[in-house]
């Protein structure tokens, strides 16, 4: 599966938190940019990982680093 079916998997919410993840933002930082509670953003946290087949943050960095940089490339 590449990054554009993973993706569609994804809410809009579970998108922008796992885009922050990714980004090494905390779930506190997250909660407070985000304006909701640190328990939600872990829930959706979760979830992402549920969706994806994943176990940790770098399974979301190993599914959404490539492709970001495969987009960066064709912009450069």
């Amino acid at each position: 599966m590449n990054y554009t079916e993973y993706i569609k998997i994804l809410s809009p919410r579970e998108k922008e938190v796992a885009l922050l993840i990714v980004d090494g933002i905390k779930t506190t930082v997250i909660a407070k940019k985000l304006a909701i509670k640190s328990n939600t953003v872990s829930t959706i946290k979760r979830n992402i990982f549920k969706k994806l087949n994943i176990e940790s943050e770098v399974g979301l960095y190993k599914i959404i680093t490539p492709s970001i940089n495969a987009d960066l490339k064709k912009v450069v």
